[in-house]
């Protein structure tokens, strides 16, 4: 008998299609990023040409103008911003820079591909004023921080003196300190109720840290205490202000005191 040769087999090989799918995807996404690399690297090439400034004045706060900006930027011309290309700019250090000043709340930079270098600036709202005989004035933020008075511009706030206002003035005293950040919720209070910003004029801390209220209308005080009981002592006033003072005159009282609890004392 003759011997037989093996049969070999032959396999064809059939690649599946969820296999060229991820293939076709794999090479999409291959030149996607690419594409995505050259673009980043044309961009970083881009050469500043302009600085454009927007500064938001809501609240009709003018304490930081264009030329401020620039001049901090620039770091009054030592570290120009034209001219330089992109890659050459870091956008965070620039806006750390620009929140350097006090009355910059926040600064965003960003770039175009015309080379526009965009600032958008947004300035911190004063929401009270803080008049000492012994220091310098200054405002007080809505974010809680002292900050100094402006040559350019004086915001009509609520005004705040006595022997005990400089010492809002310290550092983190109305953000971090417990009796501190009582003083900056009853500030807030009336910033952000209208009708107690058009009524209360003026607030005075006296050495114990009690607080002496004047209002717009009438020649009168008002012995608020401590700032405990904000909105309790609130209600008290205005039932002073819309049911007493209306059948006794506004003339009939010199001070209300509130600070009692369940108790309005006029005299």
């Amino acid at each position: 008998m003759g011997k037989t040769e093996p049969t070999i087999a032959k396999q064809k090989w059939k690649l599946s299609p969820s296999f060229w799918s991820k293939f076709v995807f794999g090479l999409m996404g291959i030149s996607m990023l690419g594409l995505i690399s050259f673009i980043q690297n044309e961009h970083a090439n881009i050469t500043v040409k302009r600085t454009v400034v927007r500064i938001n004045y809501d609240y009709d706060n003018y304490f930081v103008d264009e030329k401020d900006i620039l001049r901090t930027l620039t770091m009054n011309d030592a570290d120009q911003i034209v001219g330089k290309k992109y890659r050459d700019i870091d956008l965070k250090s620039l806006e750390l820079r620009l929140e350097s000043i006090k009355f910059v709340e926040d600064a965003q930079i960003s770039t175009d591909h015309k080379g526009t270098l965009m600032v958008e600036i947004k300035q911190s709202k004063p929401i009270a004023r803080i008049v000492s005989p012994n220091s310098p004035h200054a405002y007080i933020g809505s974010n809680a921080v002292a900050l100094s008075t402006s040559e350019k511009f004086t915001a009509r706030v609520l005004i705040i003196d006595g022997p005990f206002a400089s010492r809002l003035m310290k550092e983190n005293y109305l953000s971090k300190d417990s009796t501190g950040s009582n003083y900056f919720k009853l500030i807030q209070y009336i910033d952000q109720n209208d009708y107690w910003k058009k009524m209360i004029a003026q607030i005075t801390l006296l050495q114990n840290g009690d607080i002496v209220m004047e209002p717009q209308i009438g020649d009168y005080s008002i012995q608020f205490g401590k700032p405990e009981d904000i909105e309790i002592k609130f209600k008290k006033i205005d039932i002073f202000f819309r049911e007493i003072l209306p059948s006794k005159g506004w003339d009939a009282y010199r001070s209300v005191n509130v600070k009692y609890k369940d108790q309005i004392v006029c005299e």
